[in-house]
């Protein structure tokens, strides 16, 4: 799991308190989807899995307002550190999905 207290620290300080929190949270919200959607068969798996996914969108939609130019709270750099890890996880559950389309 991605650590958000590492990838916080250099943000300024109204805001480090609001993205970190946020994020833990949205971390902890696509564990427990997944822990749920791997104990379910048929189309309650599939919702969760659809949630799980949107949930990454979410977090990535929070990374990219994060490092908007108008006012930069990440770096270009940490930006580009998140979407690519962010990414993964999203082909990740993208092939966790395509594999339960087929049964």
């Amino acid at each position: 799991m991605i650590r958000t207290s590492d990838r916080t620290k250099n943000i300024r300080r109204p805001e480090k308190y609001i993205y970190r929190d946020y994020l833990n949270d949205a971390y902890m919200r696509m564990l427990r989807l997944c822990i749920k959607a791997n104990r379910q068969r048929g189309e309650v798996r599939k919702k969760l899995q659809c949630e799980l996914d949107t949930e990454l969108e979410v977090i990535k939609g929070l990374v990219d307002i994060a490092a908007s130019p108008e006012d930069p709270v990440i770096s270009v750099g940490l930006h580009e550190v998140w979407s690519k890890e962010l990414s993964e996880i999203g082909r990740m559950i993208g092939g966790w999905i395509k594999s339960d389309a087929g049964k």
